[in-house]
């Protein structure tokens, strides 16, 4: 495979689209397609093996949160042993 190993399929159907219609793909790619040659190897230092793989990659996201679990969550210890009876 070229320079973009496993994801060599998503960047050929994405030149096709372009091909087809540019405005059907994002914009961050026209520059990359303009001059684009399938088949072409790419080098890991090429600016446009680069541009390739941010956008291939997934946008970072914050971390999910923790499910519910309908009961409230714990007081910190401080507030416990407030809380508790003096013996």
């Amino acid at each position: 495979m070229a320079g973009f190993g496993t994801n060599e399929w998503l960047v050929e159907e994405m030149y096709q689209q372009y091909l087809a219609d540019p405005s059907s793909v994002d914009q961050a790619w026209h520059e990359f397609f303009a001059d684009y040659r399938p088949g072409s190897p790419v080098s890991a230092g090429d600016d446009r093996g680069a541009a390739a793989a941010r956008a291939t990659e997934p946008a970072a996201s914050a971390p999910a949160p923790a499910p519910a679990t309908g009961q409230p969550a714990a007081a910190p210890a401080a507030q416990q042993q407030a809380r508790r009876p003096a013996a």
